[in-house]
């Protein structure tokens, strides 16, 4: 296959689009600066091994996304985690395929459909894992593809889905432990590589639970340029909007001490001085909570990896799993929640490759569970409902106290009212002109929606000890109806559109671009 790459100095430094002729079998690349491109690859990511071979396309372990170039044709490969996907689209003889969503629309000329009431559900079925999400997301011409986990193959003979490899059996915590080690140890050799245009710094956070702790003892060996904590956590039973005088302490600064970590605090509502960039976490999706990544993205100077806790899930003890979620226990990746999944836009403009240490083996997750679960395990077992024997042994064994981290659940993220609104004012009037613009809500509607939050955080957090008469009212619509009743939450339809609107959005700032 031929390929032509062409750097477009005013794209989000790591898009890139595709646009592949089936017929010819030729194609085209537009992408941002530091996407790196070689005659034989090009990549925004980094992988479990040597820059120069760009054999990204035969592991199981690789974050980011790029595509290999060979005379049969061409293969597009996605993240290993189900944080970033791959989108394409077929006309005819014509393939397009982008590591951005409103890219892929504007390179086809194509935008969301404000009348699909769906999309929420499209991005919650990430959770589903990698056999079961929405694959085909509407839009206004008709649908594009999402692609999670697999790799893309373009050939003559077809367009075909591709696994990764399946990581190597865990029988053991030494087995487990020193995969992880040792794939993290390619990766930031990797993204330091002399043979990038561009050598990636290596960023990543710090807070007072297991998962950022475990990955943090896990590549202290190996250097990292600086680790963010997150000083106060969020607030209990209550919005962003209303939990800056009850935050708690998550300052993860001495477990970085300990390990000989350089540590940077950062402010989580670090959005309230200044949120210009807000249309890019909703275009990733759309209940984000991951503003609290903000203040880090002043510090990302040209491209870095920035290595997360997500998937911590499989990390947990079976008995945090009721029966109903025993199912999610195997090779799937499923979630639990959306965490670290808004920041597949932003990213892109900011210059950084999110790395989630979890999703290495993470399709192992029987074993690794049963690993947790063993005798060898007991020692770093606490009997309590918060325990992970395994990233807890992960951080003593590296030296972190047991008294340092783990003692409760705490979490970082900015989580805004039901439906999500954006918090700039600015952006919230043209997401109200948007919704009545397009049917969605009368403009008169637009004005009650401080009360509909209101009433929506009652119905929300409603528990024996907040909201209680909504909460024994709903106990006893339950015992008439013989099934768990809620109340359901107002404007719950519109819980979608933002991600809609924001898209749409970014699709136009691509157009002025290209």
């Amino acid at each position: 296959m031929r390929v032509q790459f062409q750097l477009v100095p005013f794209l989000p430094k790591l898009a890139w689009l595709a646009e592949v002729n089936l017929d010819e079998m030729t194609a085209s690349v537009r992408h941002g600066q530091h996407v790196e491109v070689r005659s034989g690859f090009f990549i925004e990511g980094v992988w479990n091994g040597p820059f120069a071979k760009g054999d990204f396309g035969r592991t199981e372990t690789v974050f980011g996304s790029g595509g290999i170039v060979s005379g049969a044709g061409m293969l597009f490969v996605s993240s290993s985690s189900t944080t970033d996907s791959l989108f394409h689209a077929r006309t005819g003889a014509r393939l397009t395929v982008s590591n951005s969503l409103p890219f892929l629309l504007a390179g086809i000329g194509d935008r969301l459909d404000p009348s699909f009431t769906g999309y929420d559900r499209c991005n919650e079925s990430i959770m589903l894992g990698i056999n079961r999400y929405i694959r085909e997301i509407p839009t206004s011409r008709g649908t594009v593809c999402r692609l999670m986990y697999r790799n893309l193959l373009v050939t003559r003979d077809g367009i075909t889905e591709i696994d990764k490899p399946m990581p190597p059996p865990f029988r053991s915590f030494s087995d487990y432990s020193s995969y992880l080690a040792h794939n993290l140890k390619l990766i930031l050799t990797n993204a330091r590589d002399a043979d990038r245009a561009t050598p990636m710094e290596i960023l990543s956070t710090q807070s007072r639970g297991y998962d950022s702790t475990a990955v943090n003892a896990l590549v202290a060996p190996f250097g990292v340029d600086k680790v963010f904590t997150v000083r106060q956590g969020k607030g209990r039973d209550v919005w962003a909007d209303a939990d800056e005088a009850i935050q708690v302490d998550d300052d993860g600064t001495a477990i970085c001490r300990v390990l000989a970590l350089p540590c940077v605090p950062i402010d989580r509502r670090a959005f309230e001085r200044r949120f210009e960039d807000e249309h890019l976490f909703y275009a990733g999706v759309h209940n984000n909570g991951d503003a609290n990544f903000k203040e880090v993205f002043q510090h990302v100077r040209d491209v870095a990896i920035l290595l997360t806790g997500c998937l911590g899930e499989t990390w947990y003890v079976v008995d945090t799993y009721s029966k109903d979620r025993s199912k999610e226990i195997g090779p799937d990746l499923t979630r639990w929640d959306l965490g670290n999944h808004g920041l597949g836009e932003v990213r892109l403009q900011v210059g950084f490759v999110q790395v989630a240490p979890a999703y290495i083996g993470g399709r192992r997750r029987e074993e690794i569970f049963r690993i947790t679960e063993s005798d060898e395990m007991m020692p770093w077992r606490l009997g309590t409902a918060y325990d992970r024997p395994i990233p807890r042994r992960l951080a003593e064994q590296a030296g972190v106290p047991r008294d340092l981290f783990g003692q409760k659940k705490i979490a970082s993220t900015v989580e805004f009212a039901l439906p999500r609104i954006p918090y700039g004012e600015d952006l919230r009037r043209e997401y109200f002109e948007f919704l009545v613009t397009n049917g969605l809500l009368s403009r008169w509607a637009t004005l009650s929606h401080r009360l509909v939050h209101r009433i929506n955080a009652i119905v929300y957090f409603a528990t024996p000890r907040r909201y209680r008469a909504i909460y024994y009212l709903e106990r006893a619509i339950s015992r008439l109806l013989g099934r768990e009743y809620r109340f359901p939450l107002i404007w719950q339809r519109l819980a979608g559109s933002i991600f809609c609107f924001c898209v749409n959005k970014r699709i136009k700032a691509y157009q002025s671009r290209v």
